[in-house]
């Protein structure tokens, strides 16, 4: 495992036996530590938590002739498996370096669960 800032503190905060890195940083999370890349700390969060959103948000990025087409595929599929489409977007052309690549936003809501929304 890379001796990182990260890892290293992580250590520090908890013993917890791990084979990966993630899985310490999974149960610093659990335990209501978030990791502040900027700051390069371990900040402990205790603000209750709000209810998790009921929509699903894909970002669909690829080659400008070909985004409309994979997003569809995709749009196609999570239709197929119990989601709504609520909004799609245009496609947003990339900056440079990207510019060759688009990306389409769609939002969905679960209809299987759409009585919880």
């Amino acid at each position: 495992m890379k001796k990182t800032a990260k890892y290293s503190k992580a250590c520090q905060i908890l013993t917890f036996p791990h084979q990966l890195q993630e899985q310490l940083y999974s149960e610093l999370n659990r335990l209501g530590w978030y990791w502040q890349a900027g700051k390069k700390e371990w900040e402990r969060d205790n603000t209750p938590a709000k209810a998790a959103t009921k929509l699903v948000r894909v970002r669909v990025w690829a080659a400008k002739e070909s985004v409309e087409d994979a997003a569809e595929l995709f749009l196609e599929s999570a239709e197929g498996n119990g989601l709504r489409l609520i909004e799609k977007s245009a496609p947003y052309p990339c900056r440079p370096p990207n510019q060759l690549e688009s990306r389409i936003y769609l939002t969905f809501e679960d209809i299987n669960n759409s009585d919880e929304l």
